[in-house]
């Protein structure tokens, strides 16, 4: 409460200063000198705490003053409805992004990085359920991230991993639809084939209820652990998850929730479809590298429904995982801290999971999102929610109404059409007032948030990516106003890949809406030239409508999908084997480097020497051969595995290395997953490198500068391919080899689915307390 009085005694002179009218001269020195400052500090911002403060109470004055002006001096007459109608809702959104600003300030201050655990003697570590919910994934799939839950590291007898399958309960293995029934039955066998033989336990349930809260729900009530790790079916973990996380639930009894972040193999498909460089940090990590930090720090961290250890005392105290909304993570995370447990967040990468592959399929997941969080604001506001504390409550507004973006977004799109259309007043500036307010308030933001976010965040992308889905989830979000209890679980697809480029079969919003800006550019220059005495207003109306279209006309480019691998994919290997011809003795192997693997086939390069075998020189697609993969530090998962070579590069690779893609037939897939997940994924280290050293910081100035020229460069490659659409979309209607991931993206995007280091120094005997 004395913090709260300060605080309160300090706004009365900041507000005053801020709300005290001035001359536009004066304003605009004022606005130089302060943007003179932010850019001089802002290589330091990161670098110290002090800075980072004066620099945001800076920024935010100059805010306040914007917001101040705009509302006494800039809106149209009352006499004039319409347009003050239309003004008021625009002000109405500046004003939104305003208060966004000052919680982004709050929670971005300061963030936190905890301390390694305390020591913990093997009897002391918690026993652990790790639940691994799965819908409709292939058995591929959830044998590499079942194998990797095994190989964690943790006191024997002390862990059990259950799969959690959704996809064949008693109601869709009796399904009237017999086609259906069959492949529910199959899948429950197969996976309880599967799971038997890894020493997995096989869970299902009656019915499809609640979707996934139900579907973890109805496990934990099969299971007594004292922590529940949940992971999605494709989210791999390494090998120290535990030993790195289970500590503190021992050193606090009060924790319910330790929080990892969610790393990525693949890139999602707007970095992807755009074409970003791989230096571009992915669109997550803003929120897992700072704003989380920053919630964690107000006691805020919640639970992101993956990657996540949470204490079952906690879950009990509310039922289980909630599922009133479809976002069962967030919400459970916002039930138990009302109840005063306490959450943490480590930023520390150990899983590695996969992104929606289609552009479709990202926005199904971000309409999901979106919803939820919808939901939540509605049925569960935080701030009449007893039991969060005051900085709790701001924690959870700030992460729900960020998803209102979309509304948001759309009216800033539109507001310049009101005049460019319809001549109506949006707001009353002179081009004196633009130059020391609007400049300013802009810049003001951009600085801010390259100072904040420059390593994780590039000037304008978080516009693109914004403008790329407003469309979409703009109905999501009117629907869950309107209804907020009606909301379905929609299932993001696992298992696409790309086989062929296209264009998304969602396109036509995205593309509407680009040709409205457009057609606001043409409103412009016809204003231009018929009415000679407002070119000043069309200058800088038109201006700000160009600046949009050219984003949203990037943003259009994420519909188009196409194959793009990345030049080092992040889960290359270099694991020794040695092959041989299948019948050939193995004393015929030939030394080989294996580059990547899963559970259905690896890519390997041939070692050539003097004494290699000569039919190892003329191998051929369709050859049957033996690898055995080398593992010192894993002798037991060392299996000579028998594969058919699908492609040779022998020409590619040069003369003394051969390269060879094979693949295995099913009865080889939990071997070579279990080898998958130690080599590929069993090391945390390969995903903090990609996520702290491959990024690379983006100045305001070339950033700006390298999203505005690659807006003008997409133009014409657009409407090249906007025009050969037609043509394309005819073909593909007559081609029985259509690509199954293109079909794929129309169900996912259509359909109404009703559901949706290794760390072992960190445990020792109980006479002896170590700590890796």
């Amino acid at each position: 409460m004395l913090l709260m009085l300060v605080w309160l005694a300090l706004l009365v002179p900041v507000l005053f200063l801020a709300a005290t009218p001035t001359a536009t001269i004066v304003q605009g020195l004022l606005a130089l000198t302060v943007l003179a400052i932010l850019f001089a500090l802002k290589p330091f911002v990161q670098k110290s705490l002090r800075v980072r403060f004066f620099v945001l109470a800076a920024a935010s004055t100059l805010v306040l003053r914007y917001w101040f002006w705009r509302l006494t001096e800039t809106l149209p007459s009352p006499d004039d409805p319409v347009s003050f109608i239309a003004a008021l809702v625009l002000f109405g959104a500046e004003s939104f992004t305003v208060v966004l600003f000052f919680l982004t300030a709050l929670i971005t201050a300061d963030p936190t990085t905890p301390p390694l655990p305390k020591r913990m003697r093997r009897s002391e570590a918690p026993t652990v359920d790790v639940l691994v919910p799965s819908y409709n994934e292939p058995p591929e799939l959830l044998a590499v991230t079942l194998a990797a839950a095994m190989q964690m590291v943790y006191p024997e007898g002390r862990k059990t991993v259950v799969l959690c399958d959704d996809g064949g309960t008693d109601q869709k293995c009796a399904s009237p639809d017999p086609k259906a029934a069959k492949e529910a039955q199959e899948r429950r066998a197969q996976l309880q084939a599967m799971c038997e033989q890894m020493g997995v336990v096989y869970t299902t349930r009656a019915r499809n209820e609640h979707a996934k809260a139900g579907n973890l729900n109805s496990a934990l009530h099969k299971l007594r652990g004292e922590l529940v790790l949940i992971l999605d079916a494709d989210h791999v973990p390494s090998r120290e998850f535990l030993a790195r996380t289970a500590g503190y639930f021992v050193e606090n009894p009060k924790l319910f929730l330790v929080q990892t972040p969610h790393f990525f193999t693949n890139r999602d498909p707007i970095e992807r479809n755009i074409g970003l460089p791989e230096t571009c940090p992915s669109e997550n990590e803003m929120f897992y590298t700072e704003i989380h930090r920053g919630l964690d720090r107000l006691g805020g961290a919640f639970f992101c429904g993956s990657a996540a250890l949470i204490r079952r005392k906690a879950l009990d105290d509310v039922g289980g995982i909630s599922g009133r909304t479809i976002t069962e993570d967030a919400e459970t995370a916002l039930d138990i801290h009302s109840r005063g447990w306490e959450s943490l967040y480590l930023d520390h990468a150990m899983i590695a999971g996969l992104q929606p592959e289609t552009f479709a399929s990202f926005i199904t997941q971000r309409g999901r999102w979106a919803t939820g969080m919808m939901q939540m604001l509605i049925l569960k506001n935080p701030l009449f929610r007893p039991g969060l504390t005051m900085l709790q409550r701001v924690c959870y507004l700030n992460s729900m109404s960020y998803w209102l973006f979309p509304l948001v977004r759309m009216i800033f799109l539109l507001s310049p059409l009101f005049y460019l259309f319809f001549g109506l007043e949006v707001f009353v500036v002179t081009y004196d007032e633009v130059l020391a307010y609007i400049l300013p308030h802009l810049l003001v933001g951009f600085l801010i948030q390259n100072a904040l976010f420059s390593k994780v965040r590039w000037p304008l992308i978080s516009e693109v990516y914004e403008i790329a889905q407003t469309p979409y989830l703009l109905k999501a979000v009117f629907n869950t106003v309107l209804r907020p209890n009606a909301a379905t679980f929609k299932v993001t697809a696992k298992d696409e890949t790309l086989d062929k480029d296209f264009i998304s079969p969602v396109f036509q919003p995205l593309l509407m809406l680009n040709l409205l800006l457009f057609a606001g550019l043409v409103a412009a220059a016809m204003r231009w030239s018929l009415f000679p005495g407002d070119r000043t207003v069309v200058l800088i109306v038109g201006g700000w409508n160009l600046y949009n279209f050219l984003l949203a006309a990037l943003s259009l480019r994420s519909v188009f999908e196409r194959q793009r691998r990345l030049q080092k994919p992040r889960t290359v290997i270099r694991a020794p084997a040695r092959v041989w011809l299948a019948g050939q003795p193995e004393e015929t192997a030939a030394p080989a480097l294996v580059r990547s693997i899963s559970g259905k086939g690896l890519r390997l390069e041939l070692q050539l020497g003097p004494d290699t075998d000569p039919a190892l020189l003329e191998i051929k697609p369709d050859a049957e051969i033996m690898v055995h993969l080398e593992i010192p530090k894993a002798r037991a998962l060392e299996q000579t595995l028998q594969g058919k070579v699908t492609q040779s590069d022998r020409g590619r690779m040069g003369a003394e290395r051969h390269g060879l893609a094979v693949t295995f037939d099913e009865s080889q897939m939990i071997a070579a997953s279990a080898m998958t997940a130690w080599l590929v994924y069993g090391d945390s280290k390969k995903w903090h490198a990609a996520r702290k050293a491959v990024p690379q910081r983006r100045g305001l100035v070339p950033g700006i500068l390298f999203v505005l020229r690659k807006a003008i460069v997409s133009l014409p490659v657009t409407v090249i391919g906007l025009l050969r659409a037609p043509s394309s979309a005819r073909a593909a209607k007559t081609d029985d080899r259509r690509s199954s991931v293109e079909q794929q993206a129309i169900d996912q995007f259509l359909a109404d689915d009703p559901r949706d280091d290794d760390g072992s120094g960190y445990f020792d005997s109980d006479e002896a307390e170590v700590r890796a």
